[in-house]
């Protein structure tokens, strides 16, 4: 049996999951959350050897949930499962570990194939993002800094280079270094290409 947890925010879709899970005879579903503190305490309570994480939830900033689970509990198999999708995103979700990436928009029976192929020990992306498995290596320098997201939140907001420098208490060549660093790891040549880029990662 196949221990699995599930962190899904949309009662509906939520739903649906369960139901999933359900018609898998290898499939023990554990437990579903409905918010971070709520998964956090059933990763406590439950031995799950993989768990399905949706990105986007009104509890969660970016990419924590994957990356605490990454820190405090590495044995645990995770799989994204999110409407947003991009190669710089499956990207830095590889880097801190994550095994799986499938987008809303596939078919149900994706996930299951999913499931059973990051249990193997194996990484599973859709084809459009095999390339990057076939490549994988743990890289953080193509993560984005928390320092980095915090600039990239502050253009966002119309904040100018001067703006920022003052905000954050940091040279104005300081930040004009982190942009250029932005752009280089978001492979983005100006700041609409690079909020695009971060709306995509759940940044903004």
């Amino acid at each position: 049996m196949i221990n699995i947890g599930i962190f899904e925010d949309h009662p509906i879709v939520l739903t649906s999951l369960i139901k999933l899970m359900e018609t898998q005879p290898d499939f023990h579903l554990l437990f579903s959350a409905r918010t971070k503190e709520e998964l956090y305490t059933q990763l406590d309570r439950y031995n799950a050897e993989i768990v399905v994480v949706d990105m986007i939830a009104n509890d969660v900033f970016g990419m924590e949930v994957y990356e605490y689970l990454h820190k405090n509990y590495p044995l645990i198999k995770v799989i994204s499962f999110t409407s947003l999708s991009s190669p710089v995103l499956v990207e830095n979700l590889l880097n801190i570990h994550v095994k799986g990436y499938v987008n809303k928009n596939q078919e149900p029976e994706d996930l299951i194939q999913a499931i059973r192929k990051v249990h193997a020990g194996k990484i599973s992306l859709p084809n459009d993002y095999d390339f990057l498995s076939k490549n994988y290596t743990i890289n953080k320098t193509n993560l984005l800094s928390e320092r980095e997201i915090e600039i990239i939140q502050l253009i966002s907001r119309e904040f100018t280079t001067q703006d920022i420098s003052a905000q954050l208490q940091i040279a104005v060549n300081t930040v004009e270094n982190h942009r250029k660093k932005i752009f280089l790891k978001l492979n983005v040549k100006n700041v609409a290409g690079m909020v695009r880029e971060a709306v995509k990662m759940g940044y903004i």
